[in-house]
């Protein structure tokens, strides 16, 4: 890609500029090895933005985070820059993209603004604003965590997006429970085979008690975390490939279902049959060992009624691939822009920043998370809102200090720091792929139709790998050329 040869030009113009600067009587400045990739022709440069404005202007802000988080956000923001009133637009979460839609048709999308799900929708409508030239030349970029640092550039050049929330994939585990079975828990550098042999360990169908049950999935972690993966379903960074991991991953997971590893699905005979109530959550009935979820559930698992009922649920990140090099993880990570039409584009740039990488907002994010209260005189946050996208050891110091006094907190954060967004609001032509082929196409439901042995993974992984790369030229053809 363009800015991988970039990358190479700069680094040997440093290398120029090093020793030029080596043989000469004078001192390199102490932040002249400040900036990025991109270079001039007489060497590296120290990176910068224009100024900001200081006239009197409005802009206008719009995400589903919390609506008190973001009135925090917004008035710091103010304060910092007293001539910019920000408007906070409310739009309810479901129909997202649909809101979005109709305010843009009058010429109303905020000037700043989150996108839900489907990137291609974003891009087709031209919401997206070009980022390239603020963030390229911004010297808090060079602490985005690496593997987030490229996300936006979805035709190679241009950065049209940029990640603003990150809440990472969590596999819970019930301490009790392990103890109560005399088994250690694992290793916090646990590898992916040993999370499926504990899972398998620690079913004993006599008891009742299950290996794990799924939120997020086995198909999406193992092609990341066993390939050091840049994406889901094989992606590399060029090409898809489920010919592996997913079709491995999607046949385990299958298997794991039927022999009972699994715990009964939501809502079916099976669960009712198993826990005296179909609607009963498994990962609250305490006979489950793992619970594959979510950053977010930290808070609920917090809950007294699962002490109450004998359960600890502790956090681990996903697990290390066998045979990785990096700690790549899947992560729910939102995106968000700033409008192509808006008229301050500097301003909406720092906005956004603000809002969601920046470390200024972050420290306002900390603050609140410590500070807002609920109506009775609670917390607001009982932890953390999401994990911040840069690599501040001050800013991860101070939210390790607001979760509770426990090594697995300490373990998590220290090996949750190379995130990989999901496909959908990341890659075009993805959630396309999966409503046209994945679920709803000559296969049906494919994840369903492997349980039920209605297919088998390894025999349409070769279609599916051509189909969803196919989808991914055609989006690019039809969005960029």
């Amino acid at each position: 890609m363009k800015r991988k040869s970039l990358a190479g030009l700069a680094f040997l113009l440093l290398l120029i500029l090093l020793m030029a600067v080596g043989c000469s009587n004078e001192e390199t400045p102490a932040d002249g090895e400040k900036g990025d990739d991109k270079g001039t022709e007489e060497g590296s440069k120290e990176l910068s933005l224009e100024p900001m404005t200081t006239e009197d202007i409005t802009l206008s802000y719009a995400s589903w985070a919390n609506s008190a988080l973001n009135q925090e956000l917004a008035d710091k923001f103010m304060e910092m820059y007293p001539n910019i009133t920000v408007e906070l637009v409310q739009l309810e979460q479901e129909g997202w993209n649909d809101h979005l839609t109709n305010l843009a048709s009058t010429g109303e999308l905020p000037d700043v603004f989150w996108y839900m799900g489907n990137v291609d929708i974003a891009i087709r409508n031209s919401w997206l604003g070009d980022l390239t030239e603020y963030f390229e030349n911004d010297p808090e970029s060079a602490n985005v965590l690496s593997t987030v640092k490229d996300a936006g550039y979805f035709d190679g050049e241009r950065k049209l997006a940029a990640p603003v929330a990150y809440q990472p994939y969590t596999i819970f585990l019930d301490e009790n429970l392990f103890n109560k079975m005399n088994k250690d828990m694992p290793s916090a550098d646990w590898t992916y085979s040993e999370m499926i042999d504990l899972m398998k360990e620690m079913t004993v169908p006599e008891q009742g008690i299950y290996g794990y049950n799924s939120f997020t999935k086995l198909v999406t972690m193992a092609p990341i975390v066993n390939t050091d993966g840049n994406g889901e379903f094989g992606w590399d960074g060029e090409q898809y490939d489920l010919t592996k991991d997913w079709a491995d991953a999607t046949s385990l997971h299958a298997e794991l279902l039927r022999s009972g590893v699994h715990a009964p699905l939501f809502d079916t005979d099976e669960a009712e049959a198993a826990f005296g109530d179909r609607l009963l959550w498994a990962a609250n009935t305490g006979r489950l060992a793992m619970q594959l979820d979510a950053w977010w559930s930290v808070g609920l698992f917090s809950q007294p009624e699962f002490m109450e009922k004998g359960m600890k649920w502790v956090p681990y990140v996903v697990p290390k691939g066998d045979k990785a090099e990096t700690l790549h993880k899947p992560a729910f990570i939102d995106f968000g822009s700033f409008s192509s039409a808006t008229e301050h584009p500097r301003e909406a740039y720092e906005l956004l920043k603000f809002f969601g990488w920046g470390q200024e907002g972050w420290q306002t994010k900390l603050q609140a998370f410590k500070t807002l209260e609920n109506e009775d005189g609670s917390l607001l946050f009982k932890h953390p809102d999401g994990l911040p996208l840069i690599e501040d050891e001050a800013i991860w110091n101070e939210l390790r200090a607001l979760l509770p006094e426990s090594q697995y907190y300490t373990d998590f954060l220290e090996r949750a720091k190379e995130p990989i967004p999901l496909g959908g609001a990341s890659q075009p032509g993805f959630q396309t792929f999966l409503d046209e082929v994945y679920f709803g196409g000559e296969y049906g439901d494919v994840e369903a139709a492997i349980i039920n042995g209605d297919v088998n993974a390894h025999d349409i992984a070769d279609d599916l790998t051509e189909k969803i790369n196919q989808y991914r030229e055609d989006a690019l053809e039809e969005l960029f050329f």
